[in-house]
């Protein structure tokens, strides 16, 4: 059996199209070219610059999740492949990178070519919610910041445990929203943020939890890494203000477009969530039964 039913579609075409126009800015605000990351960087008192902040986050998403030697690895959501080289590097894990973009795929692969990991690290563009992949194909199942594009993220799940292997491991990194009111400001707030980065909404914090365990992952664990991030936000919304004025001049001189004008804003907005405790940054791990 390949796939599972999904309840609620995912926008492909805007999530592609928020990735490939906006891939500039990540360039810029994350040292994509050398760093080869996509996500919030992790600070601890090891920490000195940001580049090593964003390395940090997949050493420790996998050493909380317990990575172990050549483990067989889906990278669901993998962008332009730095989690998938990490694993292969640091564990020689053999990995299996998936994204909706093709362009990324192509940008995967150039990469892998230029580290000399085309033997370990495979890129395809696909679907996390419904993959070609057999049952029980892999060790473990990675999420860094992509669950989120999951219109109901329980629909990620069913694919992640269909596709692991018994005893195989899930293990996310992302973005959950703490309880607010639907009809109110910091739903605003929320929506606008989500709206500028291609998301349909944010879990919830004891939602995503709660999915887990309907899903049938066992072991479960969870663990807020918030303080860890804030310079992530903070250097995200400190790039807002330059940013904001060369993106208008830009978007005038036709030189951005829309997409990419919101994702200055989501600097902004990010910043401004965080501040009204409306999310916080979570690691979860769980598996699945053997």
């Amino acid at each position: 059996m390949q796939g599972n039913s999904i309840s609620a579609e995912i926008n492909e075409t805007e999530i592609v199209k928020y990735y490939e126009d906006c891939q500039v800015d990540y360039e810029i605000l994350w040292y994509l070219d050398s760093m080869m990351c996509m996500h919030y960087g992790y600070w601890d008192e090891s920490t000195r610059t940001a580049k090593h902040a964003l390395n940090n986050m997949n050493k420790q998403l996998a050493l909380f999740g317990n990575l172990q030697k050549g483990q067989r690895v889906l990278d669901a959501g993998c962008g332009v492949g730095g989690s998938s080289f990490f694993l292969a590097k640091t564990y020689g894990c053999p990995t299996e990178g998936i994204t909706l973009s093709e362009k990324q795929v192509e940008v995967c692969k150039a990469n892998s070519k230029k580290l000399g990991l085309q033997e370990s690290c495979n890129f395809s563009k696909q679907n996390y919610l419904n993959t070609a992949f057999p049952d029980n194909s892999f060790d473990v199942v990675w999420g860094m910041e992509s669950v989120c594009y999951a219109w109901d993220k329980k629909d990620f799940l069913k694919e992640a445990y269909r596709v692991l292997k018994p005893g195989g491991t899930l293990v996310v990194a992302d973005f959950f929203s703490t309880p607010y009111h639907p009809n109110s400001k910091d739903a605003d707030l929320m929506k606008k943020w989500a709206n500028t980065w291609a998301i349909k909404s944010y879990a919830g914090i004891e939602e995503f939890w709660e999915k887990m365990d309907g899903t049938g992952f066992v072991d479960m664990q969870r663990k807020d890494v918030t303080p860890n991030v804030v310079k992530s936000i903070f250097h995200l919304y400190f790039a807002f203000f330059p940013g904001w004025i060369i993106t208008n001049i830009s978007q005038l001189l036709g030189l951005r477009n829309k997409t990419q004008t919101a994702n200055t804003w989501s600097t902004y907005y990010q910043y401004k969530a965080y501040k009204k405790k409306l999310w916080r940054y979570y690691f979860y791990t769980a598996t699945k039964p053997m």
